[in-house]
């Protein structure tokens, strides 16, 4: 017993007669009659009943039973057919800013995966030059960088604008507005978030300024600001982050630098993934929540 042998007898039963079970079966009627012929027998039972000069189709007791049966192991060959296909999807990849691990991402992440369960999500850390190599090269679906550099395979989608606040611990002695004229670089903890941060910079401390501290990453930042007089130009959804601790207080800052971009890059040649635009998607309703941060319109692009 095997495939055709079932599909054929399902045919026949649900069939008005047998010529017509022959043409839906696309074979002629002696070759459906041998068919159940050979069922039968290997069986050991009559399936229909047959009476000279009637053409309609009537099971016998036999035929009536065996009707569900094989529907059940046509139902388990069809699942053993998929088992095939029943591979662990690839895992979707996203680069991202180190700052954006503090904030963005824990919320979109945890929000994208509501929306999508049976992703496979890998989140890595990288700078912007090192997105756009990873991506270009595919080996991340997606990037989320500030700093937006030129490559011919990847393209480049400004997401949102986000201001660049002055923070620092509660003993500090700054206060309200802050002018960057009497802020002394050797207090500070620099990460330097952006090129038009960099000119900011540049243009009150020049270009070779003593700092405190300069970092590459933020997870030592918040104990670096409880040193003495130490203070930094942050992310606003960062500072936010930072004042909701005990004891961190953004100060108003007169002449602050201009907000950053965050943008999105993906390869020009990537294959179709509607889970791109859903992230990106996922990332613009967090950040329309904060009224520090301005979204860009959106731009299409192909998933």
């Amino acid at each position: 017993m095997n495939l055709i042998d079932i599909q054929t007898f399902l045919t026949i039963a649900s069939a008005p007669s047998l010529s017509r079970a022959a043409e839906i079966l696309y074979i002629s009627q002696p070759a459906l009659s041998h068919r159940l012929h050979a069922l039968e027998k290997e069986l050991g039972a009559e399936l229909i009943v047959r009476h000279k000069g009637v053409r309609s189709i009537e099971l016998t007791p036999a035929g009536q039973r065996f009707v569900p049966i094989a529907q059940k192991w046509e139902q388990l060959w069809k699942e053993t057919q998929s088992i095939h296909l029943e591979r662990p999807s690839a895992p979707f990849r996203i680069s991202n800013v180190d700052s954006l691990n503090l904030f963005f991402m824990p919320r979109v992440a945890a929000n994208f995966l509501k929306g999508n369960p049976s992703c496979r999500l890998n989140l890595v850390t990288m700078r912007s030059n090192a997105a756009y190599k990873a991506v270009e090269n595919k080996e991340v679906d997606l990037g989320f960088i500030t700093n937006p550099h030129f490559f011919k395979k990847v393209h480049t989608i400004p997401l949102f604008k986000e201001n660049l606040v002055f923070i620092c611990y509660k003993d500090a002695p700054y206060q309200s507005p802050v002018l960057p004229s009497e802020l002394n670089s050797t207090d500070e903890i620099y990460i330097p978030w952006s090129n038009t941060f960099l000119m900011w910079h540049d243009y009150w401390f020049g270009s070779h300024s003593d700092l405190k501290v300069s970092l590459d990453n933020m997870s030592l930042l918040e104990q670096l600001l409880k040193l003495k007089n130490a203070w930094a130009i942050v992310p606003a959804t960062v500072a936010q982050t930072l004042a909701k601790k005990d004891g961190f207080r953004i100060v108003p800052v007169q002449n602050p630098p201009e907000p950053r971009t965050c943008y999105a890059i993906l390869n020009d040649q990537h294959q179709p993934n509607p889970l791109l635009s859903a992230f990106i998607q996922e990332l613009r309703c967090t950040a329309e929540q904060f009224t520090e941060i301005s979204l860009l319109p959106p731009q299409p692009f192909s998933i």
